[in-house]
């Protein structure tokens, strides 16, 4: 890379990085709440002493807020942080980090160390997308038909090569990093951007070894076998990915007749694989005999879905990366390859399109795409999360076909005009188009987890800090009651009811309150509840709808 890479490069990849972490920045403070599974982030991360539901009994704000946060001399406790994991379907290396980030600065609740751990991930992520996408790119496929290369025909072939990773590096990262849904992704406090973290740290160790042809343990197999234990401890679904990419790599092996070295790849991942089972035995039982596992495998089984998945997650990815220009994306490569097709038919060019690393890129992320379109939750929008580790890399495939067979195309024009005022005005024209199609994406408010309409929400909220608080909650389902718990630390103390009990309140707090602020769980007796409330309280004669939160409305008693 160095002797291949110009500094001029670098610093235009560095300046754009440095541009999007800007960006991330500004939709970080637009950030104004939480979804559900954040809020499980924090929980399940820094667990003091539980959270319970006692009917008809005060909570206090710290008791419910220690469970949050990190408290002084509880930092650093990587085993609760297993431990809870184990209880739940998830992997424990995000959260470790994400507790360690916690564990920092004790007694913190705040949007940005889950935003800040995120960002890390993003840049790492950015760096290996950029490296997957240049090696990709400059490496040579091999042509159909041979032809005698002159010293200086194979020099500019290479200076060409080099011109074409540098462009199409830049634009991926270009399209990538500005596009709505990866800044939705940092913004979202999961696991999901380290999973890509992990995914492209994988490729790029193939790309690597396919590029130079060293299958060294030391510079192969084992920092491959770490990242298997690392990618599969931090969401299972990286495994989905080294599969197929494995795969790949393993018929490339066998199609370059290295047997050796393909037992020595099995072996390494399985190492990796055996390693973390190991360590976290309670991932056979999360993946097949947990809910989501079994939920996976019978939705992977159904045949009839197939089509409907699909159709839903192509539209995410139309919609949020490409902001609707997918398909003229598609037809634009169609026609170009017919007519490349048409033209090496004809002697009138040759075309080095294939190489083992694109097929491996490709292979990979088809595998992946279908295989978690047939598996993942269908929950909208948020869904994006599942595929947003190949987002990248679905991205440098079109650009790729568009930029290689435009070029074959334009060769005549080139030798013209001359290869590097081709090559600056193709990267042009391409970074304007990318550009302009995520700023209508953004603009177009595509970037989500923002959760901007709790603003006003929290505002009133902290001006009622002082008042009296009651949640009438579904006795069905309890647990929801924390996804109001950004809200409900606000409060000094908050009084838990369930709906189902229709007796009158007797606490004197309540009873004679001159106000009350009330969470309702949306649920057919909840008007009856309400109405109880009001009879509990002689000083009050109405309520009104304040705001609607999840599967939570607030109302004003007065």
């Amino acid at each position: 890379m160095k002797k291949k890479i110009n500094y001029s490069f670098i610093g235009i990849m560095a300046a754009m990085l440095l541009l999007q972490l800007l960006v991330l920045l500004y939709f970080g403070n637009r950030k104004a709440g939480f979804h559900e599974d954040e809020m499980y982030t924090y929980y399940s991360s820094n667990k003091t002493a539980g959270l319970f539901v006692n009917d008809r009994q005060w909570m206090e704000r710290d008791q419910l807020r220690n469970d949050f946060v990190v408290l002084p001399g509880e930092g650093f406790r990587y085993t609760v942080v297993k431990q809870m994991q184990s209880w739940d379907v998830h992997p424990p290396l995000y959260y470790y980090i994400f507790h360690t980030a916690c564990s920092l600065f004790p007694g913190a609740f705040s949007k940005w160390l889950g935003i800040g751990v995120n960002m890390i991930a993003y840049v790492f992520s950015y760096l290996l997308l950029a490296y997957a996408a240049y090696t990709a790119a400059t490496q040579k496929g091999k042509s159909r038909e041979k032809s005698q290369s002159s010293a200086a025909r194979d020099a500019a072939d290479t200076e060409r090569e080099k011109r074409r990773g540098e462009a199409l590096s830049f634009l991926t990262c270009l399209s990538w990093g500005f596009s709505s849904v990866v800044i939705s992704g940092v913004m979202f406090i999961r696991m999901y951007q380290w999973l890509t973290l992990f995914i492209l740290l994988c490729l790029m160790l193939h790309l690597r070894a396919v590029k130079t042809q060293d299958f060294r343990i030391r510079t192969f197999l084992l920092p491959l076998a770490i990242t298997v234990f690392f990618g599969f401890l931090t969401q299972y679904y990286y495994i989905i990915f080294h599969f197929f990419l494995g795969l790949g790599f393993c018929l490339f092996l066998l199609r370059s007749r290295k047997i050796k070295e393909m037992f020595a790849y099995a072996a390494a991942c399985a190492a990796g694989l055996l390693g973390a089972v190991c360590y976290y035995p309670s991932s056979l039982s999360h993946i097949f005999r947990g809910y989501r596992g079994t939920e996976a495998v019978s939705e992977f089984g159904d045949v009839s879905n197939t089509w409907g998945r699909l159709r839903f997650f192509y539209g995410l990815f139309d919609d949020y990366v490409m902001n609707g220009t997918l398909s003229w994306w598609l037809l634009a490569i169609c026609l170009l390859a017919v007519t490349t097709g048409y033209l090496r038919k004809k002697g009138k060019i040759q075309i080095d399109f294939w190489s083992p690393s694109i097929g491996l890129i490709l292979f990979a992320s088809v595998g992946y795409f279908f295989t978690i379109s047939k598996t993942a939750l269908l929950l909208g929008e948020t869904s994006n999360r599942y595929q947003l580790p190949i987002y990248g890399l679905l991205l440098f495939l079109i650009l790729y076909s568009a930029w290689t067979l435009l070029s074959e195309l334009t060769a005549p024009a080139v030798q013209r005009i001359g290869q590097q005022k081709s090559y600056w005005i193709m990267t042009a024209a391409f970074a304007l188009l990318l550009a302009l199609t995520n700023f209508l994406s953004v603009r177009n408010d595509k970037v989500f987890f923002l959760y901007e309409e709790e603003k006003e929400i929290m505002e009133f909220v902290q001006s009622h800090k002082d008042g009296t608080v009651v949640v009438l909650y579904n006795e069905a389902s309890p647990d929801n009651i924390w996804r109001l718990s950004d809200e409900l630390m606000q409060y000094e103390k908050t009084y838990l009811a369930s709906q189902a009990d229709t007796t009158q309140v007797t606490d004197q707090t309540i009873t004679t309150s001159p106000t009350l602020l009330v969470y309702a769980a949306d649920h057919e007796n909840q008007e009856e509840a309400l109405e109880n409330l009001l009879k509990s309280n002689q000083n009050l004669n109405s309520y009104r709808t304040i705001a609607q939160k999840g599967l939570w409305t607030l109302y004003l008693f007065e």
